[in-house]
């Protein structure tokens, strides 16, 4: 219960020092008179008057935490390269490029800079967001100089609009270069060698997939397994939006909790011991986050994936809302600027939308006559999980992006429960090829060999490429109905925030209730 409490706190603390701009002094003032309130009234054994004290001061912790990272306009930082006309600026790749065929924006972590015609080199820090061609492709620890004129990200045009430089201020980037920029590659990494290596791994496993499915089913598929979108044809990925099932191309804690239950189950069957099991199924939970991209609904899904396995492992009750708000604690610890990450706040809501909903929709359904024959069973369990996340996640997809599926339900009943297979199936034909060239590498001259690792492996890939015909057909006839899916032109802030006060306000008199 404590847990919850102090989470809670820590994070109205982060929103509340964003929302009024609260300065240090007084957020120091805060924590320093709670933690001396809670010390004064300890001996009286007021437990409610001292955990008022605590709760003041791990709201002013939270804010303190937020203020920390936000000076990044200092002296030296690419934020003074803005309207200084043509620079040259060395530095490295921070994160695996987001590439479409439109372009690529690379993350330059900036080292040194110079204004064109200078010779004096001065160190510079901070992040540089670049806006290039899709081609030449630029991948994470690459060291780079590029030259163009750096320029502040635009605002927003309207109140309550998408605000840009809003979005990139809280991932600490206040600087972009685009247009006309000369890129010139330089030799060896900077970064985490572990990491180029594993995020080298991956664009070889999607260049198998790639070349192992037809499409638009191996783009899915390397969404649905690798964490790689950018291949997904336009018509594809706008018919699973159509149909409210765009979450599935995106890694979440469904994916996390399928990878840590294969994980766990394998260190089962080896007969390793407790330990051995708990470290194993957590090495490979953040193997796989790593491997996937670590953004902000990995990073929520792996924390709550791996709370998941400690409970397991020591033999404790899990209680779902102190996981969530664990994970929200750590990922915000972290990283104060995760609370505005629309991916973080659409996967920590579902989740608390299906464990606050999920039984009084269960039993609603279960009035309908129809959804309690047997054959319906799977069909009401999944129809109930659906609308339960749609109850908090809902209003916060018409917010950001305006578009209501009214076919939803109806598609996450008929394509969603294709998923599991398809990763399974995937994993498997990928895990087969990666095999099949190894044999084939060290069958030396025995064509023979060659041939039946080649024909096994194309079952493999035949086998999911059935289930992954039927998500990718599916999605495309239902999203051709009229219906589908509807427009929705504006959903202002003040409706989203008294939608969930009026959800609050019922849970709780519910709960009073009860």
């Amino acid at each position: 219960m404590r847990l919850v409490v102090f989470a809670t706190a820590w994070i109205g603390g982060i929103l509340a020092t964003d929302l009024l701009v609260l300065p240090d002094s007084f957020l120091w003032g805060v924590a320093v008179a709670g933690a001396a309130f809670s010390v004064l009234v300890w001996s009286a054994g007021l437990e409610w008057t001292r955990l008022a004290g605590l709760v003041l001061l791990v709201a002013a912790l939270g804010g303190i935490r937020y203020e920390s990272p936000q000076a990044a306009r200092a002296s030296a930082t690419t934020w003074h390269l803005v309207n200084q006309g043509e620079v040259m600026v060395q530095g490295f790749v921070a994160e695996d490029p987001r590439w479409s065929e439109a372009g690529q924006r690379v993350v330059l972590t900036a080292e040194a800079a110079r204004a064109v015609g200078a010779s004096a080199v001065g160190a510079v820090r901070g992040d540089l967001l670049l806006v290039l061609p899709p081609y030449p492709v630029y991948h994470y620890g690459q060291r780079l100089i590029v030259q163009g004129s750096v320029r502040e990200p635009p605002q927003a045009r309207q109140p309550n609009a998408f605000d840009y430089r809003d979005y990139l201020a809280r991932k600490r980037i206040f600087a972009l270069m685009q247009g006309d920029s000369q890129v010139s590659l330089l030799p060896g990494t900077r970064g985490s060698p572990f990491l180029v290596a594993l995020l080298r791994f991956r664009r070889f496993c999607h260049s198998i997939i790639l070349r192992s499915l037809p499409e638009p089913q191996a783009s899915v598929a390397a969404g649905m397994l690798l964490g790689l979108k950018a291949t997904i044809p336009d018509t594809t990925y706008d018919s699973f939006s159509r149909n409210g099932i765009s979450h599935i191309l995106v890694i979440s804690g469904w994916h996390l909790s399928l990878v840590a239950s294969v994980a766990t189950r394998m260190a089962q069957r080896l007969q390793l011991r407790r330990g051995a099991t708990f470290w194993a199924s957590v090495g490979v939970i953040w193997l796989y986050a790593l491997f996937v991209g670590a953004t902000g609904t990995v990073l929520r899904a792996a924390v709550m994936a791996t709370l998941v396995v400690l409970a397991a492992a020591t033999e404790r009750q899990t209680e779902p809302w102190t996981l969530l708000l664990a994970a929200c604690w750590f990922l915000t610890f972290w990283d104060p600027n995760i609370l505005w990450d629309p991916g973080f706040q659409l996967s920590a809501l579902a989740t608390a939308s299906l464990m606050a909903f999920s039984a009084p929709v269960r039993r609603w359904l279960a009035r309908v006559p129809l959804l309690r024959w047997p054959v319906f069973a799977a069909i009401a369990d999944t129809l109930a999980a659906t609308l339960a996340a749609q109850i908090l996640v809902l209003p916060l997809i018409l917010y950001y992006f305006g578009n209501l599926s009214i076919i939803s339900p109806l598609s996450n009943v008929l394509l969603v429960p294709v998923v599991p297979p398809i990763m399974m199936l995937s994993a498997v034909a990928l895990g087969g090829s990666l095999v099949g060239s190894l044999v084939g590498s060290l069958a030396n001259g025995m064509i023979w060999v060659g041939e039946l690792v080649t024909f096994v492996v194309q079952w493999l890939w035949l086998m999911a490429w059935v289930p992954l015909a039927y998500l990718t057909g599916g999605a495309e006839k239902l999203a051709e109905l009229p219906w589908a899916s509807v427009p929705v032109p504006s959903f202002p802030l003040w409706l989203l925030l008294g939608y969930y006060l009026g959800v609050l306000i019922m849970i709780m008199m519910v709960g009073l209730r009860g």
